[in-house]
């Protein structure tokens, strides 16, 4: 309770409107948007010292984040050229075994020449086809494959026909002989054989026209 000499009671003309002030001390009591006021004004620049220390460790850690991004960055590049660079070197060394397999079939071959006015044509004849069987050998080593399909059906997968040829001996359709071998490396078709190929085709379905023809 407060004493008399500390309530101030003001009456206007109208009865019913009093006001009442209340004063402690001399001094008006603060009201609560004074008091944040003055709350504030004790500890200048809090707010903003606490924004500029988020600020500068968000700075700092996009400072981290782009210089670990570049330096991958660069890692990768270096990465990919090393790649680039030892795909080249295979490259270039891929056929070195096969040229180092073909030295020797050279030496042959020249010596085969050196010799060819001193030896007969038999003996020429026999040095030649041995170089050429040394040559072969290497090369399917290396995973050549050569085939010859005379006397097989015909196979336009493999086979190119260049002449058809009348053989009364041979079914239809079959490979009567051989102008050039064909080659397969890996599985794949280098070149087909290239074939004569008995007139006529074993394999040929009448059309249904013709079948209701020979009905009729």
């Amino acid at each position: 309770m407060f004493d008399q000499d500390e309530i101030e009671l003001q009456i206007d003309d109208d009865p019913d409107e009093i006001e009442i002030e209340v004063i402690e001390n001399g001094a008006q009591e603060a009201s609560p948007e004074d008091r944040r006021t003055d709350t504030g004004a004790d500890e200048p620049g809090l707010a903003d010292d606490d924004g500029s220390s988020d600020v500068e460790k968000l700075q700092k850690e996009i400072d981290h984040l782009r210089e670990m991004y570049l330096r991958k960055l660069a890692e990768f590049d270096n990465f990919r050229k090393r790649i680039e660079r030892e795909r080249t070197e295979r490259e270039k060394l891929a056929g070195l075994d096969v040229v180092q397999d073909l030295i020797p079939v050279i030496d042959n071959f020249e010596r085969a020449l050196e010799h060819a006015s001193e030896s007969s044509l038999e003996a020429l004849e026999q040095g030649v086809g041995m170089i050429a069987k040394q040559l072969l050998d290497v090369l399917e080593r290396r995973g050549l494959e050569i085939f010859d399909p005379v006397g097989e059906l015909f196979d336009p997968e493999s086979h190119e026909a260049i002449q058809r040829v009348e053989d009364s001996d041979l079914p239809p359709g079959t490979v009567a002989w051989v102008l050039a071998k064909g080659f397969r490396y890996g599985g794949r078709l280098l070149r087909p054989a290239m074939v004569g190929v008995v007139a006529g085709n074993a394999e040929r379905v009448p059309s249904s026209e013709s079948e209701e023809g020979s009905m009729l």
